[in-house]
């Protein structure tokens, strides 16, 4: 029985652990300035940044309080926090789902990308991948 035991868990310990390999990867850029397009004009790369990436379940706008041009209070539940990199890179693993990303700046949180029914800034994570995606800080941008 324990040899079955030890036996099953091998070969199925591995298969099982690789199924539940899913979550969210990408990276987080800072830009500024003015960002216009123009003729001898040469737009500064997008910098990565350190900052702390802030995971909620999926977040409508009229569940938020902005001021400054950030969020300040958020009222759905948090579900996980992961911090960049010096490169701006991160990877977490999440559940299947849809997530809000925001980033931890002084003051508040920002996110600027929104769907069609208001949602703040998802990301869908499916079974056995990693979604990616690039959050880009601009609030100091005028395009």
């Amino acid at each position: 029985m324990v040899r079955f035991l030890v036996i099953s868990l091998l070969i199925i310990g591995p298969a099982f652990s690789h199924a539940q390999k899913q979550g969210i990867c990408g990276k987080v850029v800072w830009e500024e300035g003015n960002r216009m397009p123009g003729p001898d004009k040469k737009k500064a790369d997008p910098k990565p940044i350190i900052r702390e990436v802030y995971i909620y379940q999926p977040v409508r706008q009229d569940q938020t309080t902005m001021a400054n041009g950030l969020y300040t209070d958020i009222r759905v539940a948090l579900v996980k926090t992961v911090k960049t990199e010096a490169d701006g890179s991160f990877k977490i693993s999440l559940p299947p789902g849809e997530y809000s990303l925001f980033t931890k700046e002084e003051g508040g949180f920002f996110a600027n990308l929104f769907d069609s029914g208001g949602r703040i800034n998802v990301v869908e994570v499916k079974p056995r991948k990693y979604s990616e995606t690039t959050i880009r800080v601009n609030y100091r941008a005028f395009y």
